[in-house]
This record gives C-alpha cells, sequence and structure tokens, in this order.
C-alpha cells in the first residue's frame, strides 16, 4: 500500500467501527416491548409500572436516546451521566455531567444522585441500567471513612501508575459505595435489568465502570494487593490503605437480574477489518487483545507487521509516567510515536492508534495516524522524537507532523483500536 492510500483507509476503517458500537442503533436492537413486559438482551421482565432509566458512562446520551425512542410512553423517570452535556432526549430524564479522567465534586452529586434514583419509585418500577465506560469516574459516592479527596488521589495514582484498567477497578470498587453492585444494593428487591458496551478487555461485564449493578467477588484484600503489586502503596494516601486494611467485604448483591454485554472492542475490530477489505486491502483481526505497556505493545505490533495486509488489533495498554512534568499525549500517541521510530528503521509502512472514545490521555486527540516519514518530519521541524518519548510529549511532536487524529468525543468507548502495516 502507498502511504497515502494506506492512511485514508485507515481513517476509514476507524469511522466504520465507531458507527458499528454506535449506543444509540445498539441499545435500540437489544430491547423490545411486548405488552407490560419488555425484554432486554433477549430475556423478558416484567414493566408494567413504569420504567426509570439510569444511563452513566461516555455512552450515556447514546444508550438512553435509544431506549427512550422505544419506551417513551412508560418512561416514569431517569437519569444521564456523562462526560459532556447534551439536550435530554426525553423530559423525564435528566442529565447531569460529571468528572473524568478523575472523580470530581461534579461525580460526587452524579452519584447521590444515582443512588436516590434507584431507591426511590414505586417497588414494582423497572430500573433500567444503560452503563459504559467511563462511568467509573462520572458518579462517585466515597466508601465510608473514605474522604473525596481521599479517592481522587487515589484515581489519580492509578491512572499515572501503569495499572491496567481491570485491576483499576478492582480497587475502585473497594473504595466506593456505588461500584460493585452499590445501585443494586440501594434498588432493593426492585426489578432491574442491565445493557452494556464495554470498554473493558477480555473482562467479564461486571467490570463495566465498575459494576454499579454488578459485583465481582474481588475482596478488599485483592485491592490492597493490586496497589502493592504497582509499587503504588506509598502513592495513595495512608487513609486509603488503612480502610482496606481494616475493611471487610460487603455483602454481595445476588446476580439474578437480565443484563447483556450489547457491543465491545471485538465488534469495532471487526467492523474496521470490513472497511479495509471494501477498499481492497487484506485484512485480519487479531485475536489476542493488545495489552500491557504501550511502548513495548507497539514495537511487538510493528515487528510482526508485514507489508501486503493490515493487522487489526483491538484492547487498552498503559503508560506508566515516571517524570515530574510530563507534556501532553495519551496512550494512543504515545504509542504510534514508538511505532513511528521502528517504521523509520525500516523505511515503510503504517501504523495508527485511536481511542474509541475520541479522547486519548491528557489532549483533545483521538490517538496518532504515523508512516515510515513522521520522525523525518518531526525533525524538520526542529523535534528529537526520542526526546518527546522521554517527556511522554508525543503530542507536541505528532502536531508538528501532521500525524494527530483529532475527533472530538465520539460517544462511545470500547477501548482502543490499532492497525498496522509494514
Amino acid at each position: 500500500m502507498a502511504d497515502r492510500s494506506a492512511r485514508g483507509a485507515f481513517l476509514a476503517a476507524y469511522r466504520a467501527a465507531l458507527r458499528s458500537v454506535d449506543p444509540c442503533l445498539v441499545t435500540e436492537r437489544h430491547l423490545s416491548v411486548s405488552g407490560e413486559r419488555l425484554e432486554v438482551g433477549g430475556q423478558t421482565v416484567e414493566a408494567g409500572r413504569g420504567v426509570r432509566i439510569l444511563a452513566v458512562g461516555k455512552a450515556a446520551h447514546g444508550m438512553a436516546r435509544g431506549a427512550a425512542t422505544l419506551l417513551s410512553s412508560r418512561l416514569v423517570g431517569g437519569l444521564i451521566i456523562s462526560d459532556h452535556h447534551q439536550p435530554s432526549p426525553h423530559p423525564r430524564l435528566k442529565v447531569m455531567v460529571g468528572d473524568h479522567p478523575y472523580p470530581g465534586r461534579a461525580s460526587l452529586l452524579a452519584g447521590r444522585a444515582a443512588l436516590s434514583l434507584a431507591a426511590d419509585g414505586h417497588p414494582d418500577e423497572l430500573l433500567l441500567a444503560l452503563v459504559s465506560g467511563g462511568g467509573s469516574s462520572l458518579m462517585e459516592v466515597p466508601a465510608p471513612g473514605i474522604t473525596f479527596d481521599d479517592l481522587a488521589a487515589a484515581g489519580r495514582a492509578l491512572v499515572t501508575g501503569g495499572v491496567p484498567i481491570s485491576e483499576m477497578n478492582v480497587v475502585r470498587r473497594h473504595l466506593s459505595s456505588i461500584k460493585n453492585g452499590g445501585i443494586t444494593r440501594m434498588a432493593g428487591g426492585r426489578p432491574l435489568a442491565t445493557l452494556l458496551i464495554s470498554d473493558v478487555v477480555d473482562g467479564p461485564a461486571s467490570a463495566v465502570a465498575s459494576g454499579p449493578t454488578l459485583a465481582d467477588g474481588t475482596t478488599p484484600e485483592d485491592a490492597r494487593t493490586v496497589l502493592t503489586d504497582y509499587r503504588l502503596s506509598q502513592r495513595v494516601p495512608s487513609s486509603v490503605m488503612a480502610y482496606l486494611e481494616s475493611s471487610r467485604s460487603v455483602d454481595r448483591p445476588s446476580v439474578r437480574h437480565p443484563y447483556r454485554v450489547i457491543a465491545d472492542g471485538v465488534e469495532a475490530a471487526r467492523a474496521a477489518r470490513v472497511e479495509l477489505g471494501a477498499h481492497g486491502i487484506s485484512a485480519k483481526t487479531v485475536a489476542d487483545p493488545v495489552v500491557g505497556g504501550a511502548e513495548a505493545a507497539a514495537r511487538e505490533v510493528v515487528e510482526k507487521a508485514v507489508a501486503d495486509r493490515v493487522h487489526v488489533y483491538w484492547g487498552e495498554t498503559t503508560v506508566r509516567i515516571d517524570v515530574s512534568s510530563p507534556g501532553r499525549g495519551g496512550r494512543n500517541q504515545h504509542a504510534a510515536l514508538v511505532a513511528a521510530g521502528r517504521l523509520a528503521e525500516r523505511g515503510r509502512g503504517t501504523f495508527g492508534g485511536f481511542a474509541t472514545d475520541g479522547v486519548d490521555g491528557e489532549s483533545d486527540a483521538a490517538g496518532g495516524l504515523v508512516d515510515w516519514g513522521t520522525i523525518e518530519r518531526g525533525r524538520a521541524a526542529g523535534l528529537d522524537w526520542r526526546e518527546h518519548l522521554r517527556r511522554y510529549d508525543s503530542f507536541s511532536l505528532l502536531a508538528s507532523s501532521g500525524d494527530l487524529v483529532i475527533t472530538g468525543p465520539t460517544g462511545v468507548n470500547v477501548g482502543d483500536l490499532w492497525l498496522v502495516a509494514g
């Protein structure tokens, strides 16, 4: 593939991936009404007394819009908690904006409102939870004995400590009153159903947004182990470690209500592969998700790249920041800069690393789309790519080389999409 045609095809594949997990459409596909019953993800629940909606996460607006379209006359109340404001799709659905990527005071207000929604209403009203990635920070209520500042500090340590999202959520859920089935506990015995759009790599449904309706069976000891294994025990407030050492597992709510994952990174990768095929490009979806450190993963996928086929990866990597004043960027831009260095050595190839939510780390870019000429374009602008990599400032170099991908928030989150041809 010529570099220009490859770049165009990669962007088209990214757009196709986003269309395939459109939250409004996939929610509509997994809901149906029959009399006073509602079919949720293929399972039937009673909804004769009406439905309350709790939509939380980066896909909350789209999921709520899809559900409201179908349930308009049955809606008796609800709440949309997202990372950005949009007009409500229904007069009975209130919109709140939480904080991301770290819980803030807006997240606390949203979390309290979510717990109230779960507790309020007629005992026979159905609570329909629409859960997507990002919900872990967008709504939050600290566990008893943990201050909100403690919680925020622990969250920052986890995000910058190179902790995979699945293990990150183990810690988050045990410092929270709302995660790990907190909404289910607050709802008591009233009917409940959950649809999920997953940003979790190879994890259970309970891992999405740290499981507000689904407990996972982990313990405070498991949370302590994560902090110890990633050498974060001294980076979180001492009160957090003290709480985890003294707390006991809360009673887990019984997971008997219907729930289903309706979109994920695997579906996005499949759609990208199909789109590349429509451009006449041979493509293969790699079965194993791309995980772990972004630098090592980027080197590995470039090493495996071939000239006559695009390898499509899905998953989510991490970056452990170990400098005091890092620059701008995110895991996909960091990986793209690493890949650009390797492609320059080979003298050929293209790499695209895209966040499906359109927000890659501490930047307004979705990721980077680089080729073997990226490093030289950066050098022509007076920039040393290795220095930018060392300072975690991939954004600046990719901006100078013309290799940033900027979409704005996409309204969905199913992890990351990587495309590579060598």
